[in-house]
């Protein structure tokens, strides 16, 4: 029965509290000592030698000290889907498994990507600003376009693309996806192996960008990608920031080679006040909360309690990033 330790520092970064109830269902689910810190200093002083480390892995400075002190540890969880600061981090050669909670932000993501789209068809950005001039602006933008009959291209067919392409569906639009194997999925119309992304971007009005930073994906969108879209796509990001070469993306927009981009990631973060993208009336800029909402943790908890009766059983946790070697 595995001691579980829980690192977790409010913050208005994180969108989420974990309460006394989580605890305790972590410790039904574990069935050893479960036990919760604010910071890695806290949990290096307690001297708490947990088996398994339930963490935040998204940004920032990862618990190095501990985890290469602590002997014990076997198994680190995030609940974050992006791992790409872990694995840059000495944890990811350490003996241990590491896992993320990739999966959990679907729902909320694909809200936003379709909220994303809505805002850009009904022109809603110029709309809002118009409001707060007291401007009855009917004629003063181009005219509104609707969802039904465009296509949209997903680079990245996971948890959140497929929640994406279930919403898409409903508002009658083609899906497109692109992955490593293409294999049919669910919601998607066709589905693209790595090598056709041109032909999935020349064909997409709106281009959906939800696959993982590694390194073959860094900078995976550039000025050709750009190029290749067409001059009245939408594009948007929701993955990473670096997955796109941010200045291509300015100079396409600069161009008009796209009609405009919603980002909730940016490269760096956040986005320097003198970045062009803030003046941009074609851009829609969130600060990295696409995911964002009451039910992310419940959600973390959900799935958490889940992988750890898996591990309990033997078995490998899910969603797994690094093993120790057999």
């Amino acid at each position: 029965m595995p001691d579980i330790a829980v690192l977790f520092k409010p913050s208005k970064k994180v969108p989420f509290e974990f309460t006394e109830e989580h605890l305790a269902r972590i410790a039904v689910a574990g069935g050893g000592a479960v036990k919760r810190f604010e910071t890695e200093e806290e949990l290096l002083e307690s001297g708490f030698a947990a088996e398994i480390l339930f963490t935040w892995g998204g940004s920032g400075d990862m618990p190095e000290k501990y985890c290469r002190a602590n002997g014990r540890l076997k198994w680190l969880h995030s609940f974050s889907a992006g791992m790409d600061p872990v694995m840059r981090s000495p944890i990811a050669r350490l003996p241990i498994f590491i896992t993320s909670s990739s999966g959990i932000h679907a729902v909320t993501i694909s809200e936003t990507v379709m909220g994303y789209i809505l805002a850009h068809n009904r022109t809603f950005p110029f709309m809002f600003r118009m409001q707060r001039e007291r401007v009855w602006a009917k004629g003063l933008t181009r005219d509104p376009v609707e969802a039904i009959g465009k296509t949209v291209g997903i680079v990245g067919v996971g948890a959140i693309g497929g929640q994406i392409a279930l919403r898409a569906r409903a508002f009658g639009m083609r899906v497109l996806g692109l992955r490593r194997h293409p294999a049919p999925a669910p919601d998607y119309d066709e589905m693209f192996s790595g090598d056709r992304l041109a032909e999935l971007l020349a064909r997409s009005d709106y281009v959906v960008v939800s696959t993982p930073l590694t390194e073959q994906t860094r900078h995976l969108i550039g000025a050709a990608r750009f190029g290749a879209m067409k001059k009245s796509a939408l594009f948007i990001n929701v993955a990473r920031g670096g997955v796109v070469d941010q200045d291509a993306l300015i100079a396409a927009l600069r161009a008009g080679e796209i009609a405009g981009a919603a980002l909730d990631v940016t490269d760096p973060e956040p986005l320097p006040e003198d970045s062009p993208l803030w003046d941009m009336e074609n851009v829609i800029i969130t600060p990295h909360m696409s995911a964002d909402a009451p039910i992310l943790a419940r959600l973390a908890v959900d799935f958490f309690c889940a992988a750890i009766e898996k591990y309990g059983a033997g078995e490998r946790p899910p969603n797994l990033c690094h093993a120790p070697v057999a």
